[in-house]
């Protein structure tokens, strides 16, 4: 098993040339929130009940692999697109041990990912500033 974590893209060759899963924890809800600064997005969009994390399968598609486990973070008011990161991947790390001990011995369930195929990328600096002035998201 190989376990991966903010890299780059892995190839359709690369993964084929594998011969076992590769898991990856995401700092977003898949499918709707794929890409970066998931939960940031998540929020400034009023989607509170999408602001959490993912671990996932593989595959060639960005965040597009099969879903192993999802939990929601509960950000405050203190919290800003610096601290999201780190609270997903507090509770992701927890997910992602239960993952890996559950591949390992075969009794991982495989969630389809829902429909949906939206992507985010950083913030620009104007997109921030008018999400912080819409919804007080920092």
């Amino acid at each position: 098993m190989i376990v991966i974590n903010g890299t780059r893209i892995l190839s359709r060759d690369t993964l084929s040339a594998l011969s076992m899963p590769v898991l990856n924890t995401h700092v977003g809800i898949t499918p709707g929130y794929r890409g970066v600064h998931g939960a940031y997005w998540a929020l400034a969009n009023n989607d509170p009940e999408h602001c959490g994390v993912t671990v996932h399968l593989v595959d060639a598609g960005i965040d597009t692999g099969t879903i192993l486990h999802q939990a929601l973070i509960h950000p405050t008011a203190k919290d800003n697109i610096t601290t999201y990161p780190t609270m997903q991947m507090t509770v992701g790390s927890q997910l992602l041990c239960q993952a890996v001990a559950e591949v390992l011995e075969g009794r991982h369930k495989e969630l389809p990912a829902p429909p949906g195929n939206a992507r985010w990328n950083h913030p620009t600096l104007l997109e921030y500033v008018r999400n912080l002035i819409r919804t007080g998201v920092r």
